[in-house]
């Protein structure tokens, strides 16, 4: 928006796709659509949810198609317009999009004229689960030294990965236990965690394990602490040898 350049935009979730054409100058821009992010921990990653691997291609071409319209300047773009695809049912739907006046961006007073920090903006993760994480952080050198001390039996705590069973095949911190963030935020984790032994998180950068932490924490379990930087961190700073994705 700030260069005036259209934005060619798609998106895909499970079984549903979606593109558009937003360009400020001509029509609504990204933000007159959607003002504001959704709440931290709010929409589920690719690997919680799932993708329909084919609509990266359905959804792709169409951006394609609409990049060589406005290249060429042939056709009517997606300008204005919000392109709905469902894989399952096979139909494709068209919903308009109006400017906002009222926009922070493309509207008549903006209050955004410059780029801004989209990490703070968007949250990287809910006010609970930084409230947890807060004091209850651990490195992930902290973590091997914590593994060799229970190897060792100088301590004692249960390792618990919170990613999903097809990151957990990727590659993973030996030692851990496979309980995906699903079932702490359904319940059903808790009765699979030992009351006599503490409690310690990962997930795949620390994002996931802290929304976990928040609930674990809610349970009594005060104790409980997350790896800062996850499987990444892991990976990266002690076991390089694993793949990562």
């Amino acid at each position: 928006v700030l260069l005036g350049k259209p934005y060619v935009w798609g998106s895909i979730y499970r079984f549903d796709g979606q593109a558009s054409v937003f360009w400020a100058e001509h029509g609504p821009c990204y933000r007159c659509l959607y003002p504001e992010p959704p709440p931290p921990g709010m929409v589920p990653s690719c690997a919680e949810g799932g993708v329909l691997g084919v609509l990266c291609a359905s959804i792709g071409a169409i951006q394609v198609n609409e990049a060589i319209k406005l290249l060429t300047g042939i056709g009517e773009p997606l300008l204005g317009k919000l392109m709905i695809y469902d894989a399952l049912e096979m139909e494709y739907r068209k919903l308009a999009v109006r400017k906002d006046p009222e926009c922070a961006i493309c509207g008549d007073n903006p209050t955004v004229t410059e780029l801004i920090d989209y990490e703070t903006f968007c949250g990287a993760v809910s006010d609970e689960a930084a409230d947890a994480a807060a004091g209850s952080t651990i490195s992930v050198t902290s973590l091997e030294q914590w593994l060799k001390e229970r190897d060792n039996g100088e301590r004692d705590f249960v390792l618990v990965d919170v990613r999903e069973q097809n990151e957990f095949e990727i590659n993973q911190i030996p030692g851990s236990v496979l309980i995906p963030k699903g079932e702490f935020l359904n319940g059903n984790a808790m009765s699979q965690l030992p009351q006599d032994k503490q409690v310690v998180l990962h997930c795949k950068s620390g994002v996931r394990s802290a929304e976990a932490l928040a609930v674990v924490k809610g349970a009594g379990f005060a104790d409980a602490v997350h790896v800062g930087g996850g499987v990444v961190a892991w990976v990266n700073q002690i076991d390089p040898s694993q793949p990562s994705y």
